[in-house]
């Protein structure tokens, strides 16, 4: 076994400001095997300047300048099928990594194996200056899931840290299994995923509008194989008073976010569902006894139960666009007793019908 390449895909749209440490942090990592795709979302203010002076810097590097704004999905999927590292980093350009970062989550991606495809580090929350706001926050997302990591089952593979930090990461990780919904990663640039499950969870380009790519992932790679969480601070988040997300910094059990952040968040993992409604017979074929259970993993980070989300007009039209898809992967008693049971009796008979009618949508447009 080799030790795996990672891609650091840095994309960015007008933090001329942060850019440049955020670039600086990956080519400063004391692990070595990267490339480092850095995609400027037509950005108009000091960006490009900022870049350019990276430009041959190092051989690893390779930057791409849009002349449209793709956001942060559209741009990732505008580079997925070019990233050559079998992990992936998707770094926010006002972020920055520490030198320990790659080798802590690789290595911990090499112990784990097969269990997990992803693997989310702490982070140290930052101001605009890089001044440190709090030392981590993210060991309370998942202290009530998971399972320690154990020494024993990472043997023979190959050991990028020394045996004292080996041992630190062992501590400090835990295992999310698949069927542990909810939200327990750091956001954003502290995940490490899997480039084949980034692939086959990608969504469509024509729907994902203003995605965020942790938000889309992190609940679906982790519901498809698992998940890890190290406690140990690997990146800073900046907080800055432009974020997409949080505005504030983070606190014990408190996921700070505004009104607006929350419904963009619903909306994304909306486009989850139709990942896996529309390629239900390709997801059937490797996951048949939890197709479901993944499909209930959407709505669990945004505390929306599963009953009240899949009487949810949008995701019904998700659902009845792509019903004859869920017919043929799981048959049609299996799939009716599935959304039964999701929507309740009532619900579902309303919502046959519609399938029947052929053209009566709710009255909600899809994402």
């Amino acid at each position: 076994m080799t030790a795996p390449k990672i891609s650091f895909v840095i994309i960015n749209h007008n933090y001329g400001q942060y850019v440049g440490q955020a670039i600086s942090s990956v080519l400063s990592q004391d692990y070595a095997e990267f490339e480092c795709v850095v995609l400027d979302n037509a950005s108009t203010d000091s960006s490009r300047d900022a870049i350019r002076q990276f430009e041959n810097a190092d051989n690893r590097l390779r930057i791409e300048y849009l002349d449209r704004n793709l956001n942060q999905m559209g741009g990732f999927l505008h580079v997925i099928d070019r990233l050559s590292g079998e992990l992936v980093c998707i770094v926010d350009a006002d972020d920055f990594l520490f030198a320990n970062f790659a080798a802590f989550h690789v290595q911990l991606h090499l112990d784990c194996g097969e269990r997990i495809a992803v693997t989310s580090g702490g982070v140290c929350e930052v101001d605009g200056t890089g001044a440190m706001l709090t030392p981590s926050y993210a060991f309370f997302l998942h202290s009530k899931a998971g399972t320690a990591m154990c020494p024993g089952d990472a043997e023979g593979v190959p050991r990028l840290l020394s045996q004292s930090d080996r041992e630190l990461l062992w501590r400090q990780s835990t295992l999310i299994a698949p069927h542990e919904h909810g939200w327990h990663w750091s956001p954003g640039t502290a995940n490490m995923y899997k480039l084949s499950f980034l692939k086959r969870a990608r969504p469509m380009l024509n729907v994902v509008n203003s995605t965020s790519t942790d938000n889309y992932f992190m609940p679906f790679l982790s519901a498809l194989s698992g998940s890890a969480c190290i406690d140990i601070p690997l990146s800073a988040y900046r907080i800055h008073g432009r974020n997409r997300y949080s505005v504030i910094p983070a606190g014990p059990g408190l996921r700070p976010t505004s009104k607006q952040s929350a419904a963009r968040t619903y909306a994304d993992r909306k486009a989850m569902v139709r990942t896996l409604a529309s390629r239900a017979r390709d997801f059937v074929s490797t996951h048949a006894e939890t197709f479901w259970m993944i499909m209930d993993a959407a709505p669990v980070p945004d505390g929306v139960s599963r009953h009240d989300y899949f009487n949810d007009p949008v995701v019904q039209d998700i659902l009845r666009e792509h019903f004859d898809e869920l017919v043929a992967a799981c048959g049609k008693t299996q799939t009716s007793k599935a959304l039964r049971a999701r929507m309740g009796r009532k619900s579902h008979d309303v919502f046959m019908a519609r399938v029947r009618d052929g053209n009566a949508p709710a009255n909600r447009t899809a994402p």
